[in-house]
């Protein structure tokens, strides 16, 4: 099972410099606001697909007055050990990461994604309901770079070739056959995610229906016109459908500077499955118990994919919970045989796993004895 073994960070955030065994896969990390916890997490993301837990840009993620950083964990993958770092390098004008492996640079960022999947719930999320489509969109996909790795890469195909339309549609609008070569590059890909998506759902529904204690059973649904396509229709008629539709908006999205359809608008609804009370228009200490109910179905699901879990960082993850849900949480990620690190800012409500995890307090970047 994937379990953190090392890690070491370089001019990270707080972290001037760390080297980090963990005792065992539970952590249990509390302290002040500013000490450390989330930069910690943050650093962990950075090594599975997606940009991140906080998705900052990477100059923002060295020290002031420095835009070197680095990020090296030893991870078990199976029976093997394996080295994976990241990172921004000294002199580097450009800013762009680079990868390792075992020691080596990874040909492609590809190679370190495959290898790590992780999973995490930060304080951010809690109005995840509450406010537009884009962060709800950013948490369904991290779902599924989980099962399917490749989705990152479709992502970033169809958000470049999309960027490129907007600027050709203001730029050089004559440019028919550009244009053309462009949407047909949108839509191969918006159907590669659109199916992604739609699978990862599908999926998770069925988990996350089983039982998880005093976590609801939860259902969600994707508003997508590509996915009602999708239903009805086989890919390949789908991407030329999308394609025609990008051809036949042109004007309209060259008058709004930029584009009105597509995998880019997506958007999830979830409910209970029981009651069917929407997470909308629930009370934040059901909408947090939704999510974790996702959360924890998501890593169930990972596990039958990939043959093992995923990393589970979870950032203030009892704030909003009562007394009954936040011991159901706690029991249910004993049963995860995967590094899990917890956060708080106090040691007492996380009481209940004092004899099964590893509890470290932070500040200022630093462990405290």
């Amino acid at each position: 099972m994937p379990r953190l073994l090392k890690l070491t960070l370089t001019h990270f955030r707080n972290y001037d410099r760390l080297v980090w065994e963990p005792d065992c896969p539970l952590v249990v990390l509390t302290g002040e606001n500013g000490s450390g916890k989330t930069n910690l997490l943050e650093a962990l993301s950075l090594l599975a697909p997606g940009r991140g837990l906080r998705r900052a840009p990477l100059t923002d993620l060295g020290q002031t007055g420095t835009s070197e950083w680095g990020i090296s964990a030893r991870v078990t993958q199976g029976e093997e050990i394996l080295e994976l770092g990241t990172g921004v390098s000294a002199g580097n004008s450009t800013a762009k990461r680079t990868y390792l492996l075992n020691g080596r640079p990874a040909r492609t960022r590809g190679i370190i994604e495959d290898t790590l999947s992780a999973v995490w719930i930060t304080p951010q999320m809690d109005r995840l309901f509450s406010e537009g489509a884009s962060g709800r969109r950013r948490f369904l996909d991290r779902l599924v770079m989980g099962v399917t790795p490749d989705h990152a890469k479709q992502l970033l195909a169809y958000d470049r070739a999309m960027t490129q339309r907007n600027k050709l549609l203001q730029t050089r609008y004559s440019e028919q056959s550009w244009l053309a070569g462009l949407e047909a590059s949108m839509a191969r890909h918006a159907i590669a995610v659109a199916a992604a998506r739609t699978d990862l759902v599908q999926q998770l529904n069925q988990f996350s229906q089983t039982s998880l204690g005093a976590f609801p059973a939860s259902r969600l649904v994707l508003e997508c016109e590509l996915t009602q396509q999708l239903d009805q229709h086989p890919a390949l008629w789908v991407e030329d459908w999308f394609k025609e539709q990008l051809s036949l908006s042109r004007e309209e999205d060259r008058e709004r500077g930029r584009t009105g359809r597509g995998a880019h608008r997506s958007d999830f609804s979830l409910s209970d499955f029981a009651t069917g009370q929407p997470a909308a228009t629930a009370s934040t200490g059901q909408q947090k118990s939704m999510l974790l109910g996702i959360v924890l179905a998501h890593a169930h699901l990972v596990t039958d994919h990939r043959g093992a879990p995923p990393l589970l960082l979870l950032d203030e993850p009892l704030v909003h919970l009562d007394e009954k849900r936040r011991n159901a949480l706690m029991e249910n990620l004993r049963s995860f045989d995967t590094t899990t690190i917890l956060t708080g800012t106090d040691t007492a409500p996380f009481t209940p796993l004092r004899d099964a995890a590893q509890f470290i307090s932070l500040k200022n970047g630093d462990f405290l004895p």
